[in-house]
């Protein structure tokens, strides 16, 4: 049979003691600490920032090229819709004679 030994008073004393001592070396590196995370917070809103104002000239440059390939189209469909109105007018001309010009 095995026998019970009492932990020793010292033991649990040291215990303390480091403990007390892990935790106020913690807090000092905690006020050390706080100034490292505050600084990299604003590191990453700094670069967070950079990133959405990379992203607003992206899109104005997309809006830019969109309302360049809209004016484009646009100006394409005027010209067709000009080269139809002609092709009309000259068909008409042709089919009503009387539309036609003296000596045609």
């Amino acid at each position: 049979m095995r026998s019970f030994e009492a932990p020793k008073l010292g033991d649990g004393l040291m215990g303390l003691i480091w403990k007390a001592a892990g935790i106020l070396t913690l807090g000092g590196v905690s006020n050390h600490g706080g100034r490292e995370s505050q600084a990299k917070a604003a590191r990453a809103q700094a670069k967070a920032a950079k990133a959405q104002a990379g992203r607003a000239e992206a899109e104005a440059t997309v809006a830019e090229e969109q309302a360049a390939a809209i004016a484009k189209a646009l100006h394409e469909d005027e010209t067709h819709r000009q080269a139809d109105l002609e092709e009309v007018a000259e068909k008409e001309a042709e089919a009503l004679p009387w539309a036609r010009p003296a000596g045609s």
